[in-house]
């Protein structure tokens, strides 16, 4: 796993594989693993099963061939959005140039200035990138730890630095799989060049995207229900409205319309488009506009920004859990549910969250605001929720508060979410958007045991160790003195992330960064610093 986060969407499957006697270990990469980080899920799964255990992955960052393998990839990352199905989406083709080498991008715009340019390209950094050995760390890690299969998730980061644990597994013959983690997980960040031998995916829409977008060969991939989700179809609220409304500070005898935010990627300045959307309603004639509860949930990587927000003079609303809340625990777990439960309907720009509210029952709407554009429409996974999901668009603001206004109005079925996830629901386009997208083998079969099938079913195959061609050899010798550059490259970047670090751990600094930069552009600081965020 790239990070402990990831663990959230694979409870459940860690959790069978250990009740099926399997021993599972999970290697935590990336900069938040190791003893800055708690695992939470795994942890609490380790306690709980002593065939499950967890610690960190080899750190590569400093091996001089990994830097340049990343750099490669990035280069492949960026000519993927300069083709057909990525020419709308411009802050996706933004995010990777800004990742990019100065020389990528200059090889980019020549190489998209002619006829079949990105495609040569495309070839000759692809034949670079094999050349690339695989670091010692790396193989000595896989080769001690000695898996039956060899797993990785999310694997489509940009650069792709999951991509040497496959070559890795590759050249001591062990069964490799990728796990897609997510719903946006093969639309918008890189694309996989080291293949799999198992990819496993949620649904139909992405069995196509692995294949048309990745080049998966159809044979290695299975579409096993969204795993992530399986605890949803079985739960109740654990409290009535009145009491859940009490908690959060609401009022309990008006209905409630749930606001989830998103990513700081999709939508940064979140909070004051919030405060305008809520304005906008409590000036609308409709009185149900005017009276109802609006509970704000913040999103728990981009929270910061709500820490100074103040909505008291915009009518009954609250801002809950101010901190935001990751829900992979029994109670926080319990609490997102129940905000979901017992909402009129829910609100949001672009997340995961309307997925969730759409199982449990409820209707979701959002509003195509033109500060959006670029990650509503502009983003390749928003399809899935806008073209034939439960997503209800308004082009205008004013469309969107008269389709509030008639959910508002429509309040008092609470019970139409179990509907729903049963198939009972006259809401067509939720229930036939649940049982496409998130449980494709029917809405009674959840997803894990097939995800658990699968991988068994991998480690029962068996495949030849693989061997390296003499043009693999030749491009490794031409490539090394340009490995060094990299290398070096890394330790200075290294250095100096390790001093900001340390400067601003300094209390008083600190202090003064969040208090002179807006919330999001703090949280980006020390995010890159390997900091907590405010």
């Amino acid at each position: 796993m790239r990070h402990a986060g990831f663990a959230r969407n694979f409870e459940s499957t860690l959790r069978l594989l250990a009740e099926r006697d399997h021993e599972v270990h999970v290697a935590f990469d990336g900069p938040f693993a190791g003893a800055g980080a708690r695992p939470g899920v795994v942890e609490r799964l380790a306690s709980e099963h002593a065939s499950i255990t967890f610690g960190p992955a080899p750190d590569r960052t400093l091996d001089p061939w990994f830097a340049l393998g990343l750099r490669l990839r990035l280069g492949l990352d960026l000519l993927r959005y300069l083709t057909p199905p990525f020419a709308d989406a411009p802050k996706l083709r933004s995010r990777v140039e800004a990742r990019a080498g100065a020389l990528v991008r200059a090889l980019a715009r020549v190489a998209a200035r002619r006829p079949g340019g990105p495609a040569v390209l495309s070839r000759a950094l692809r034949a670079l990138d094999a050349a690339v050995p695989v670091g010692s760390r790396t193989t000595e890690f896989v080769r001690a730890t000695a898996p039956d299969v060899l797993l990785v998730t999310p694997l489509v980061e940009l650069g792709e630095p999951q991509t040497d644990f496959l070559r890795a597994a590759r050249d001591l013959a062990i069964p490799t799989g990728l796990c897609v983690a997510s719903w946006d997980n093969l639309t918008n960040k890189g694309r996989v060049s080291e293949l799999p031998d198992l990819v496993t995916v949620w649904n139909e829409a992405q069995r196509r995207e692995a294949i048309e977008l990745h080049g998966v060969p159809p044979e290695r991939v299975v579409a096993t229900g969204a795993q992530t989700y399986d605890h949803w179809f079985d739960w109740s609220p654990s409290r009535d409205r009145s009491a859940f409304a009490a908690h959060v500070g609401l009022p309990a005898e008006v209905p409630f319309l749930l606001y989830l935010c998103s990513s700081v990627f999709i939508a940064p300045e979140e909070a004051d488009f919030v405060r305008r959307w809520l304005s906008g309603l409590r000036r609308r004639p409709e009185t149900a506009l005017r009276s109802a509860g609006v509970l704000v949930r913040p999103h728990p990587q981009h929270a910061a920004q709500w820490c100074d927000a103040d909505l008291r003079d915009l009518g009954p609303v609250a801002v809950w859990p101010p901190e935001g809340a990751d829900p992979v625990d029994p109670d926080s777990r319990r609490d997102y549910f129940d905000s979901i439960h017992h909402c009129a309907a829910v609100v949001g720009v672009n997340t995961s969250a309307l997925i969730e509210s759409a199982i449990v029952g409820r209707p979701v709407f959002t509003y195509l605001a033109p500060e959006f554009r670029e990650t509503q429409g502009g983003i390749p996974h928003f399809a899935h929720l806008s073209e034939g999901g439960p997503l209800t668009l308004a082009a205008t603001y004013e469309d969107h508060a008269a389709q509030l206004a008639a959910a508002l109005g429509a309040d008092g079925d609470l019970d139409r979410g179990r509907a729903v996830r049963e198939g009972r629901s006259t809401e067509d386009g939720a229930r036939a958007f649940v049982r496409s997208f998130v449980r494709p083998h029917g809405l009674e079969t959840p997803a894990t045991p097939r995800l658990v099938e699968a991988i068994e079913g991998l480690s029962r195959t068996r495949r030849p160790a693989s061997r390296r061609s003499p043009r693999v050899l030749v491009l490794r010798a031409l490539m090394t003195p340009f490995a060094g550059l990299a290398g070096a490259d890394a330790a200075l970047r290294a250095a100096v992330r390790a001093v900001l670090a340390r400067t601003l751990s300094l209390p008083l600094v600190g202090a003064l960064v969040h208090r002179a930069l807006p919330g999001p552009l703090a949280a980006d600081l020390a995010r890159r610093s390997r900091l907590p965020g405010r």
